[in-house]
């Protein structure tokens, strides 16, 4: 994520460097952004295999996953899909992560945790009370999470999926948006201020 990129680029004098350019870093933190994504995406599905596999072998349980050519390609469309909303939100937490000195590295993973709850990770959002109910019912990681066990799971017709693709795409677009201009206002004054010229401590 951008804030990992920019909290490691400060302790190690590198994300400074970068920063003196005349040009705005974003290329810089979508790259990592791209890296870091494809990555934990191969490890996801090598983990997702080996639980497949040891829950069939040791347990005698099978996992009703639908593999198919179809939704092996449908599951390959939601993960692009929700590139637009992972760096959306990197971006945003980048913008605070220019400026803070102590709890940037721990913010992914205060986040990633809030996400299980929000995004029906670990259950539906229905279960919340509202309005946090409605807040995970808009976000589009929780689209993405529908799309993928619509396309994976046995649970619903061909059409869904593609229902909350679209819901999911535009919600990470906007978010997208929204997260570059957060980032850009907080680098422009970051700038002005000479932020990331101070020594970390």
């Amino acid at each position: 994520m951008p804030t990992l990129a920019i909290a490691e680029g400060k302790w190690t004098f590198i994300f400074p460097q970068v920063y003196v350019s005349p040009r705005s870093s974003p290329p810089y933190l979508a790259g990592r952004c791209l890296a870091a994504f494809a990555s934990s995406t191969v490890t996801s599905i090598t983990s997702l295999a080996v639980v497949v596999v040891v829950s069939s072998l040791l347990f005698g349980v099978a996992i009703p996953l639908v593999v198919t050519p179809l939704s092996i390609s449908l599951f390959g469309v939601a993960l692009i899909v929700n590139i637009f909303a992972s760096m959306g939100l990197g971006f945003l937490l980048g913008a605070y992560a220019i400026f803070a000195s102590k709890f940037e590295w721990a913010l992914p993973t205060y986040v990633s945790g809030l996400l299980m709850v929000f995004s029906e990770a670990l259950f539906p959002v229905t279960l919340l009370p509202h309005p946090f109910s409605d807040v995970g019912n808009v976000l589009p990681f929780t689209e993405f999470i529908r799309a993928s066990r619509a396309v994976l799971l046995p649970l619903g017709n061909i059409t869904s999926p593609f229902y909350y693709l679209g819901l999911s795409f535009t919600g990470g677009l906007i978010l997208l948006i929204f997260g570059l201009l957060a980032f850009k206002y907080a680098e422009r004054r970051a700038r002005r201020l000479g932020v990331l010229d101070r020594k970390v401590v």
